[in-house]
Order: structure tokens, then sequence, then C-alpha cells
């Protein structure tokens, strides 16, 4: 498979739709298994310049395959012995290995070709046909290559983990039975530490080496993650009031509701609604 370059895209945050995964866990709605954030999408009619490269390559090769087992027969035909070119079959012996020739140089080009190129067609133009070549009329150019369409698959993980994590809760959907927007009351449970190693592109979770359709396990390199505030929704689809729970120690926290702030704990903070969380990278350094 040809993977494209990687395109690196600044984000604010990571918006996570909840109302088609079936969990409960906020983990579960990154995880590709859940179709979560790193899920590979499938894209239709993408083109694809590698496959069209590939194509080609795979012709000119069979061709040339076919001009080497003539070349060999009658070669064997001679008993291994050299053939004088001026005489007999020497001339087309000598014609098959020119062509023989001629092909390897046209699949040199085309395997020398960037498939990740942003161009319609690609040329395919010898530069280092030799003054005789050129004298003889011999062209190892090819026509320009067309890319092929065909289906792809896109997925997104992180490239460099940001020093704070917003995570959105998508509650508010388009419910297609009732025809109208409705907002999810589902309960997320989220932890105060996550580790999103996971979700990021390096190592064996590059995309060279990931599956598409699973989330590498954690066993590499940890990136963990500390919670230090939550944003509530209390409402429906169509208007409601937004509260905060914020850490302000290592284990104490507090609810901010417009003017009032009162004492919380874990429990309180675990239970709630969740809407948007808030977390900070945790320092690596001892």
């Amino acid at each position: 498979r040809h993977i494209r370059p990687i395109r690196s895209t600044p984000f604010l945050g990571l918006s996570l739709p909840i109302a088609n995964v079936r969990s409960e866990f906020l983990e579960d709605f990154l995880a590709a298994e859940y179709g979560g954030f790193a899920t590979a999408e499938q894209v239709q009619d993408v083109q694809c310049f590698s496959c069209a490269i590939r194509q080609r390559v795979q012709e000119l090769e069979e061709e040339e395959m076919l001009l080497s087992g003539a070349i060999s027969s009658i070669q064997r035909r001679k008993k291994g012995t050299k053939i004088n070119q001026n005489h007999g079959n020497g001339s087309d012996i000598a014609g098959l290995v020119q062509e023989s020739q001629q092909l390897k140089r046209k699949i040199a080009i085309l395997e020398a070709l960037d498939p990740d190129a942003d161009d319609d067609k690609l040329e395919c133009t010898d530069s280092k046909d030799t003054q005789e070549e050129v004298e003889l009329g011999i062209n190892n150019s090819l026509p320009p290559i067309t890319p092929l369409r065909g289906d792809a698959y896109k997925a997104s993980l992180l490239m460099r983990p940001p020093e704070v994590l917003c995570i959105h809760i998508q509650r508010r959907h388009y419910d297609m039975s009732c025809q109208r927007m409705v907002k999810v009351m589902r309960q997320v449970h989220f932890d105060e530490e996550i580790n999103i190693g996971s979700f990021c592109a390096f190592g064996k979770n590059s995309f060279e080496k990931r599956h598409i359709f699973t989330t590498p396990s954690s066993d590499g390199a940890k990136i963990p993650y500390r919670l230090m505030s939550v944003i509530e929704h209390k409402g429906n689809a169509f208007g409601g009031h937004y509260q905060t729970y914020r850490r302000v120690d290592s284990n104490e926290w507090v609810l901010v509701s417009d003017e009032s702030v009162s004492p919380r704990t874990w429990n309180d903070v675990r239970r709630c609604q969740a809407y948007m969380l808030f977390y900070v990278a945790v320092s690596r350094k001892k």
C-alpha cells in the first residue's frame, strides 16, 4: 500500500461525537475499534499516481521478462556461444537486447517519479538520452502518467501533543427518527489521568506500521495528561447553563457556577455530565 506524506494541521481541541459510539468511556471515543477519533475513514474516488505508476511498471516488467526469455532461448540454441552480431541471428539478438535495455530505462524513469505530486499528469521524460540515441531516433520517454482513481483510507493521529489538551464531547446531534436536534444525556466516564500515546503518530503507532482499523496498544512511550477542569452543560439541545469543575490543589476541586464557588470532591466531578475536558501534560522531568 502507498501512504501519502503526513499533512500536519493545527488544532484547538478534539471534538468527539458520542451519539453513534456504543460506549460510555472517554478512551473508547478516541479508539478506532469504537469508531472514535483514530478511526480510519474510507474516501471514494481518490486519484492515485502510485497506482498508475505501479500498473505501468508491471506492464513493462512483464514485457521485459518476455524479451529476456526470448534472448535466453536464442542463446541456448546457440549452445551458449557468443553470437557474431554481424551475421545471422546476431543482429536479431542485438535488437532484442537493445529493446530490453530500453524497457529497463523506462522502468527506472517510472520508479523515479514522485507519486505524491499534485499535478494532473506526470511527465515521463528521460534526461539521460545519449547523443547516439537521439541521432537514431530512440526515445526512452513515456506518455504522461494519468492517475487512477479508487478508494483510499484517511486517518488522524496527534503529531505534536499540546501542553493543554481540550476534549469536546459532542452531545448535540440531529436525530433522524424525530427530525430535530437532541442532546445525548448518556454518562461519559473519564479518569483523572489519561495516556494519549496510542493516539500519537510515532514509533509503532505511525501510519506506516499501524493497522488502520485498530488502535495500537499503549505499551510504548507514555504521554500522560492530568485532568484540570471540566465544563458541564445543564439543559437540553436548545439551551441551558454551563458550570465548571476546577482543580485548585492536588486533590481538591471547586464548582464554579456564575458567581457561586463551592468545594467539591472527585466523586462529584466524575459523576457530572461532562461537556468539555481540559487535560494538562504531565511533566516527565524529575
